[in-house]
């Protein structure tokens, strides 16, 4: 149990190693790089730990399973290698995916309670946000209009730590800590981080109402009810404040998709109109979208992503995925609080898919921690 406990700390501690580069030390250092392959060495172990050892595997676990295999033989059958662009989505599918081995195991071994993510949330939090501010610098260092208006990817960073702002059991915190992640959504100025963040937003507020203590309820609602009023107060104050995001949501409105209408209708037509049945039950290959989005651009779309490079099936194995990660929310097992944060992790992933990359997305190892630390519980609510 004690190795369990010190490998748990070791990789979490790597996650914030590696994600220190660019604000704390170079970028590609050999720091980040061994930091990498040990994140990435201790989850593939604990991959091949937990199938074929005799842990209950639930459906969650064998399509997320099927999904990361259905990536690998892809690669490896249709990828090339010697792409340089290739092998690098190849290790964010990784980076995204093998996380999920090591955490779940801990979750049903019992050594990783919210204790321990809240731990890591309150380290990861400061070297994100030091990351943001890099991220707009560079951004600026390399323009050179004096435009200052960034849009920052890292936002949905900030999204996807939503649910740990759950498992922070003192309210002023939480409610402190909320603050600041919608702070920097709105200041990444991505539309989609910004829909995603208020969803994440609303059900954290809905939370806060359900999960009140039993005693003082009086007090404790009268609380709540001041910081959701203080917490939409500052949202729309912050938000009518960036001229910035208001013009790109305006645009939005307009039409402006950042050229997202003519990829999808470029990759769902190359994939319908393919003369082969073969192509589309299983697609046409690894990152085959580069070709069918006819701008050598990616989907931006989980399901479309899938749905060029594997077809039917890539799409099949997705579904049931969010079918067998939406279950638990339907299951009398679960206690409310727990209930929650799944809802909350399970509908800004899917959102995000619709919009964005997900699976094969590097900064989806959040995801990947949260549902394997879910999932993998025993207990009926958060511990």
């Amino acid at each position: 149990m004690r190795k369990l406990e010190y490998t748990r700390d070791l990789l979490l501690m790597l996650f914030v190693i590696y994600y220190a580069q660019g604000s704390l030390y170079p970028i590609g250092s050999i720091l980040s790089q061994a930091s990498l392959a040990l994140i990435l060495c201790i989850s593939l172990f604990y991959f091949f730990r937990t199938l074929f050892t005799n842990i209950k595997k639930s459906t969650f676990y064998k399509a997320w399973t099927a999904l990361l295999l259905l990536n690998i033989f892809g690669f490896f059958f249709t990828g090339t290698i010697s792409d340089s662009f290739h092998v690098g989505m190849f290790k964010e599918i990784l980076f995204a995916s093998l996380p999920f081995y090591p955490f779940f195991y801990f979750a049903q071994s019992g050594v990783l309670t919210s204790k321990h993510l809240v731990r890591f949330f309150f380290l990861i939090l400061p070297i994100t946000i030091l990351q943001f501010y890099f991220n707009v610098n560079q951004i600026l260092a390399e323009r050179i209009s004096d435009d200052t208006n960034v849009v920052n990817n890292l936002a949905y960073s900030f999204v996807a730590f939503i649910p740990f702002v759950f498992l922070i059991k003192k309210k002023i915190l939480s409610f402190l800590v909320m603050l600041v992640l919608i702070f920097f959504i709105i200041q990444g100025a991505k539309r989609g981080a910004l829909i995603a963040g208020f969803i994440g937003l609303f059900v954290f507020l809905y939370y806060q109402l359900r999960t009140v203590s039993k005693k003082n309820k009086i007090k404790g609602y009268l609380f709540v009810a001041a910081g959701i009023i203080g917490m939409c107060y500052y949202a729309f104050n912050t938000f009518q404040n960036n001229e910035f995001m208001i013009e790109r949501l305006q645009n939005m409105s307009e039409g402006s998709s950042s050229g997202r209408d003519m990829i999808y209708s470029n990759v769902f037509d190359g994939w319908v109109n393919s003369n082969s049945f073969l192509n589309l039950l299983f697609g046409f290959g690894f990152v085959a979208s580069l070709q069918l989005s006819g701008i050598g651009s990616l989907a931006h779309n989980d399901w479309l992503e899938l749905l060029s490079n594997y077809g039917l099936l890539g799409v099949c194995i997705y579904a049931i995925l969010f079918y067998a990660a939406a279950k638990p929310i339907y299951s009398s097992k679960w206690l409310i609080d727990k209930k929650l944060v799944m809802i909350t992790v399970v509908v800004i992933w899917f959102f995000i898919t619709l919009i964005s990359m997900s699976y094969n997305s590097q900064s989806s190892y959040i995801y990947a921690i949260l549902l394997a630390y879910l999932l993998g519980s025993r207990s009926r609510n958060l511990t």
